[in-house]
C-alpha cells in the first residue's frame, strides 16, 4: 500500500479530540477501514471484503443472523431435530471406536480410570514379571472389538484421540465417517474433515456405498418407469454434489479444514464443540468468502452445537473450561495425579490441549450418554423434511426425519461390524 494512501494520523486525532471519531470518518468509502486504510485494487472489488473490511473482528465472527439465512431449517424445529439425530449418532460412533491411548496404552492416565483394562491385574503382572515390590505400568483399553479373529485386532497401540466426523447427503442419507489421525500418520494434517474431503472426492468416480447391494449397473439395465438417464440422475453418486453435503464434525474447524471444505464446496458443517485455539476461523472464512451468482456461501456454513438445541454442546465446551483450568493448577503444584499422563520413567505430561480432555472420562462419558440418545429419542416431527428446493424432480427421494433416525442406526449397525476407525470401503 502506498503512501499516499496511508491516513495522517495526526490530522485524524486532531479531527476527533472534538467530533468523535465517527462524525471524522462519516462518509468514509465503505472500502476503507476504521483507520482510513483502503483496500488495495483487486480486493476491492470482492463484495463480501468490502462489506466487512471497517468492521471489528466480534462482528465479522458474528453470524447468527446470515446462517438462519442461509440454513432456513435452522429456523424449524423440525430441522434443528434432523440436525441432532446426526449428532447423536456421531457421538455413538466416537464412543463406539473410542481410543483415548494419545501416548500409548502403557504408562499411566490419571484421568482415564474407567479406561484401565479390566482385566489387568497389577499384582499377578508383578509376580509374572518377576518384579514383585515394584509397580507395573497400567494398561488401557484401545479400539475394542467383539471378534479379534483374522486380521482384525484390538487397537489399543494406536496413537491418537478422538476427533471424528461422518458426511451426509442432501437427501439425508450418511456417506461415510472418519477419524483424526495425526498422531497415527506422524502428520498434522491428518484431519478428519480434510480425510472425509479426499474420501469424498476419491467415491465420486467410484459407483461404492456402504450399503451393501447397491448396484449401479442393474439401475441402468432394470430401468423400465423412466428413462435411464433419469433413473442414473436419481442415483447420481452422492459425493459428486458436494454442495448439497453436510458434515458433523465433533470439533469445530480448523484453518486447514475450513479451506478444504471451501474448496470441496461443502454446504455446512455442524460442530459438537468448540475449539478455542481455532478463532473462529470457520466464522471469518464464510463471512468473507465470496458467493456464487445463485448465494450459495463460498464457504462452509458454520452451525454450532448451540444452534441445534444439542445439550451436549455446553457440556463439551464447559468440561473441556474445567479440564484446562485443573490441568495447569496440577502443573503449578506439581501434582502428578493430576497430570493428563505419567510415562513408566515417571515423567509427567500436562498437556491441556482439547485433543487430551477428548481422551478422559469425562469426556467420555459425554459422549456415551450422548450417543445413547439416538437409541431413545422420540421425535416430535417425524415426518419434517426440508422445503423442495427449486427445480428438484427427486423430492420424494428426500428422507423424513423418522427416515433418518431409522437410517442412523442402520449405519451404525454396518460401522460396528465393518468400521475400522474410518469405515474403510470394500472396493
Amino acid at each position: 500500500m502506498s503512501i499516499d494512501s496511508d491516513i495522517n494520523r495526526r490530522d485524524l486525532i486532531i479531527k476527533t479530540a472534538g467530533i468523535g471519531a465517527a462524525g471524522a470518518l462519516a462518509g468514509t468509502d465503505i472500502s476503507s477501514a476504521a483507520d482510513g486504510t483502503k483496500l488495495p485494487p483487486g480486493f476491492a472489488d470482492q463484495e463480501p471484503l468490502v462489506e466487512n473490511w471497517s468492521r471489528q473482528l466480534n462482528q465479522i465472527v458474528d453470524v447468527d443472523a446470515k446462517i438462519r439465512e442461509d440454513a432456513p431449517d435452522l429456523k424449524e424445529e423440525g430441522g434443528r431435530e434432523r440436525h441432532r439425530i446426526y449428532s447423536y449418532l456421531l457421538m455413538k460412533l466416537i464412543y463406539r471406536f473410542w481410543n483415548g491411548n494419545k501416548n500409548g496404552p502403557l504408562g499411566r492416565y490419571p484421568l482415564r480410570r474407567e479406561q484401565l483394562d479390566s482385566a489387568q491385574s497389577p499384582e499377578a503382572d508383578r509376580k509374572l514379571a518377576g518384579m514383585e515390590g515394584r509397580e507395573v505400568p497400567f494398561r488401557y483399553r484401545g479400539d475394542m472389538i467383539r471378534d479379534t479373529g483374522g486380521v482384525r485386532v484390538n487397537w489399543d497401540r494406536y496413537l491418537g484421540h478422538n476427533i471424528a466426523c461422518i458426511a451426509v447427503d442432501g437427501n439425508g442419507e450418511i456417506i461415510d465417517f472418519e477419524f483424526n489421525h495425526n498422531n497415527f500418520f506422524r502428520s498434522s494434517a491428518e484431519h478428519a474433515e480434510s480425510r472425509m474431503v479426499r474420501r469424498l472426492f476419491s467415491l465420486t468416480d467410484i459407483f461404492d456405498n456402504w450399503k451393501i447391494g447397491f448396484d449401479r449397473c442393474a439401475i441402468e439395465q432394470n430401468s423400465k418407469s423412466k428413462s435411464t438417464n433419469d433413473q442414473l440422475t436419481k442415483f447420481k453418486p452422492r459425493p459428486a454434489l458436494l454442495n448439497e453435503v453436510t458434515l458433523y464434525t465433533s470439533l469445530e474447524s480448523c484453518a486447514q479444514c475450513s479451506g478444504v471444505m471451501s474448496l470441496a464446496g461443502i454446504k455446512q458443517i455442524v460442530f459438537l464443540q468448540n475449539d478455542f485455539t481455532a478463532y473462529k476461523i470457520g466464522n471469518i472464512m464464510y463471512m468473507l468468502a465470496n458467493r456464487t451468482s445463485g448465494g450459495v456461501p463460498g464457504a462452509p456454513i458454520p452451525i454450532a452445537g448451540l444452534e441445534i438445541g444439542l445439550d451436549e454442546f455446553k457440556m463439551l465446551n464447559d468440561a473441556n473450561l474445567d479440564f484446562s483450568r485443573e490441568i495447569r493448577a496440577a502443573k503449578e503444584a506439581k501434582n502428578l495425579s493430576g497430570a493428563f499422563f505419567v510415562s513408566e520413567n515417571g515423567e509427567p505430561d500436562f498437556e491441556d490441549s482439547i485433543t487430551s480432555f477428548l481422551c478422559t472420562d469425562v469426556a467420555r462419558k459425554i459422549f456415551e450418554d450422548g450417543g445413547n440418545k439416538i437409541d431413545t429419542v422420540t421425535l416430535l416431527h417425524p415426518e419434517w423434511k426440508p422445503p423442495r428446493r427449486p427445480n428438484d424432480d427427486n423430492y420424494e427421494a428426500i428422507l423424513t426425519n423418522d427416515q433418518c433416525l431409522a437410517h442412523a442406526g442402520e449405519f451404525y449397525r454396518y460401522a460396528d461390524i465393518e468400521g475400522y476407525r474410518g469405515s474403510p470401503h470394500k472396493l
